[in-house]
């Protein structure tokens, strides 16, 4: 019983066109992955310490500051 307490029934919007949302994902990743071997590229030809954590994270940075 609950008392005092009401139900919403109310609808919640269903996203229409999930698979786009996806496809933005996986291209969102995709230029991560690309800009992330380039940093590693380039740390790697100065001689820069760091790993592919370091270089994903950076790269995931500039991506989405140009976004």
């Amino acid at each position: 019983m609950n008392k005092g307490k009401s139900i919403t029934t109310e609808k919640v919007p269903v996203e229409k066109e999930p698979k786009l949302v996806a496809e933005d994902m996986d291209e969102s990743i995709q230029e991560i992955e690309e800009a992330a071997y380039y940093v590693g590229l380039n740390r790697g030809r100065n001689s820069h310490p760091g790993d592919e954590v370091s270089d994903w994270l950076e790269a995931e940075k500039a991506v989405r500051e140009d976004q």
